[in-house]
């Protein structure tokens, strides 16, 4: 059984996974910020910002100002995470490093809504969540 990672731990690998996507995109001087929010707080942004009034997992807010290397935000909700990796059955550590990279795609203007993007999109999350859960295990 794997050890549960420390909060600071568990923080540096979801950048790490974040930064892994911009690389593999040439984006690698490019980062983005990870914000940890309650369903309270994403439920309120999604109803903002995608005009839906439900608790989401995860949210992407790309930035348009004068730092060229600042991406953007990923904001999460863990217990929201949390939930899926359940449902899924899956590690929640997978599910937190998906939804991450998930977000990183997506301000990197990668799209799932239609089909045909989310043919691209998708099996492009999974092959960077395989390629940096092979990294990041062979590294620890």
């Amino acid at each position: 059984m794997k050890k549960k990672l420390s909060e600071k731990k568990l923080e540096k690998k979801l950048q790490l996974a974040s930064q892994l996507v911009l690389r593999k995109e040439r984006k690698g001087k490019m980062h983005a910020t990870i914000v940890f929010v309650t369903p309270k707080k994403i439920q309120s942004l999604n109803k903002i910002y995608r005009k839906k009034d439900s608790v989401t997992d995860v949210l992407s807010f790309r930035e348009f100002d004068d730092d060229a290397s600042y991406l953007g935000e990923i904001v999460v909700c863990r217990s929201q995470v949390r939930a899926n990796a359940r449902e899924y059955e899956v590690p929640y550590d997978e599910e937190l490093v998906r939804m991450v990279i998930h977000s990183t795609l997506h301000l990197l203007d990668y799209d799932h809504m239609k089909p045909s993007d989310a043919r691209v999109m998708l099996p492009l999350q999974e092959k960077y969540l395989s390629l940096f859960l092979n990294e990041y295990e062979s590294a620890q």
